[in-house]
């Protein structure tokens, strides 16, 4: 029985990682058999040549330079936060790998997306020159990604038994879509699995896969039921995807070409680096994630889909995100209970692969065996759709610019508990200065810290004393990286002049509220792709507040006081519980959150909450009306919190 790869429609974006060599006239490429490949892959960022109008068509491609070259036609693009945790992983710390290399982020990229592996002895070999059998099961592993449905076609190549057994079914699924062809020689056609792969050779088939994936000319489509286990069932052909969704009905899908255009009822999942657009011409975006990520559907159009990530909804050009029909989707990511602590199991249907993260603590309403499903983190649903309940993390929402109790000796304390290896121990009494002099809360900019850096031991970290990969970006985040002088001028600096005039202050143009939230509120926003950022250094926060205050019988500080959101826009911060010539400051958007210290009533509910003493602002008491006077209406709501 055949198997059949199936996920979606896809469209591929080329992002250039350095400006390319165009192609001149005087070049050793012309008039060679793989001319056009490679000049396609030239003039879209793909591969590079060597200066001097030489491109090496016949030049040996090494593992590490194949791997980077298909990360860059998928358009896979990993910063310092994913890098730093991707490479702490297991399956992923290759002996050879030197992080200081040019394509150490290209090779991680690709080993955490599942389309490449290293040899058994824990090396990835990347200076090996590639094979065209270990080449194929690349690229079948990329056009899975991608959503490609492909056919195990017989081979008729004269060495068809010389193909290793890993390699032979990608080999049948890419001869299949077209992408390989075979070697003639002396009239025969040979697949040559042992082959080392040229230059010209890879250009043509990345080349081939590319077209696949975007077919250079409109398909027809055909409405088609599929099954993980058999062939496809095409019922109908139509000429427009109109036509083709008038006519599907129960579980049928619409197919274009190779690739799932839509779906009744189903999963959706991001295959690459995602923006959400405001709008469905997608000219202005509102945040942005990485690529394995489920997300809600709301809207399938032929030129957009439209999607909820956690409680932001937005328009994504419809080649970003794969589609699986409800009866095959295999797994789902959910919340679970153990030991009375919230975990977020994490399932990622391009890799089908799970982890899991603390988040914080259970909600009174969670029991331990139950699963819970979250959009946003804050709202849980039951495995049949029935409502959980709602809690918010404290440490997730708690505004950042408040102070913790932990001094700068009990921090390092708790770092040497967990990593005694981490060269963090010692760095406490530099986070506490960060509070004092710059207003961020040291409990979280450790936390924040530890998760990009990877407890100190990330190469950027280590090299250049940058704990949060600044200037790190996605494409050459090692060399691009900021280097300082040492851990405590990173840390201030930091704080200074990154995180609180970009993330705290309501003035900036990426504000979205001084906590970390996820992809609706708070710095997660706009701060890294990951859509659970926020959620994993709330995770780091607890643990260690709950070894702390436990190890020194104090009182914890997750949960320490109530929090409320802003509901509206403008809402005000007076210097007392009353409307007047008293404004302080101002949060221009919803969902931005306060730490109430006291509750006041005086024409409606007020709240004394904590004040923005950070840059030069040094106030004693704030006030925020929240609601109980008609005339005023409402500007907060209190957040049920997990305690």
């Amino acid at each position: 029985m055949k198997k059949w790869l199936i996920i979606c429609l896809s469209f591929v974006f080329f992002i250039t990682l350095t400006m390319p060599v165009s192609a001149a006239a005087e070049d050793d490429i012309t008039g060679t058999l793989f001319e056009d490949d490679m000049k396609a892959l030239i003039d879209a960022g793909i591969m590079e040549g060597y200066g001097d109008g030489r491109y090496g068509p016949d030049d040996k491609v090494t593992r590490a330079q194949f791997t980077t070259f298909i990360v860059r036609a998928l358009d896979i693009q990993y910063g310092e936060e994913e890098i730093a945790e991707v490479g702490a992983s297991e399956s992923n710390d290759y002996g050879d790998v030197d992080p200081g290399k040019w394509y150490y982020p290209y090779v991680l990229a690709a080993t955490e997306e599942g389309l490449i592996q290293g040899y058994p002895n824990g090396n990835f070999g990347p200076t090996d020159y590639i094979t065209r059998q270990d080449m194929a099961m690349i690229i079948v592993s990329a056009a899975e990604m991608k959503g490609v449905i492909s056919e195990s076609e017989a081979l008729d190549f004269e060495d068809s038994n010389e193909i290793k057994p890993y390699a032979l079914d990608a080999v049948k699924r890419l001869k299949n879509l077209g992408i390989i062809n075979g070697k003639e020689i002396e009239g025969n056609i040979y697949f040559a699995p042992f082959d080392e792969t040229s230059r010209g050779e890879t250009a043509a088939v990345i080349n081939r896969l590319l077209k696949v994936l975007n077919p250079p000319k409109e398909l027809d489509y055909s409405v088609a039921t599929l099954d993980l286990d058999n062939e496809p069932i095409i019922h109908k052909d139509f000429e427009t995807y109109e036509e083709a969704v008038s006519y599907a009905s129960g579980n049928q899908v619409v197919l274009k070409g190779n690739n799932i255009a839509w779906i009744n009822e189903g999963q959706g999942t991001t295959n690459a680096f995602t923006i959400l657009y405001t709008t469905e011409d997608m000219n202005s975006s509102v945040t942005y994630t990485t690529s394995g990520v489920d997300v809600e559907l709301l809207e399938i159009q032929q030129d957009y889909i439209k999607i909820r990530l956690a409680d932001t909804e937005g328009y994504v050009a419809p080649g970003k995100i794969n589609l699986t029909p409800e009866h095959m989707v295999k797994d789902r990511s959910y919340y679970e209970v153990n030991d009375g602590l919230l975990y977020h199991r994490l399932y990622n249907a391009i890799t089908d692969r799970t982890s899991r993260y603390l988040y914080g603590q259970a909600a009174d309403f969670m029991e331990e065996g139950a699963k819970y499903y979250s959009e946003n983190g804050n709202t849980f649903y039951l495995e049949d759709g029935t409502l959980a309940g709602e809690a918010y993390q404290y440490f997730n929402q708690m505004p950042l610019y408040t102070k913790t109790n932990y001094t700068g000796e009990q921090l390092d304390e708790y770092l040497a508990h967990i990593s005694p290896d981490s060269p963090l121990i010692g760095t406490g009494h530099a986070f506490k200065k960060a509070e004092e002099e710059y207003g961020t809360n040291a409990l979280y900019l450790l936390a924040h810290a530890i998760h990009e850096s990877n407890w100190g031991k990330s190469a950027i970290a280590r090299d250049k004393n940058n704990l949060f990969g600044i200037g790190a970006n996605d494409g050459n985040p090692y060399e691009d990286a900021w280097e300082y002088e040492s851990y405590e001028e990173g840390i201030l600096e930091a704080a200074e002049a990154f995180i609180v005039p970009r993330y705290f202050e309501s003035s900036s143009s990426i504000y979205n509220g001084a906590h970390l939230g996820n992809k609706s509120t708070g710095m997660n926003v706009k701060y890294a792709s990951d859509a659970y950022w926020g959620q994993k250094i709330a995770g780091h926060m607890f643990r260690a507040d709950r070894y702390l205050s436990q190890q020194y019988e104090q009182e914890a500080e997750n949960g320490a006081y109530d929090l409320a959101q802003t509901i509206t826009s403008y809402v005000n911060v007076r210097s007392t519980p009353e409307v007047g010539d008293n404004k302080l400051y101002q949060m221009p958007k919803f969902g931005v959150n306060f730490q109430i210290l006291d509750e006041v009533q005086a024409r409606g509910t007020w709240y004394e909450v904590t004040p923005e003493n950070f840059a030069d602002y040094n106030y004693d008491q704030t006030f925020v009306y929240s609601d109980g006077y008609s005339y005023y209406g409402t500007s907060l709501k209190k957040l049920p919190v997990a305690k």
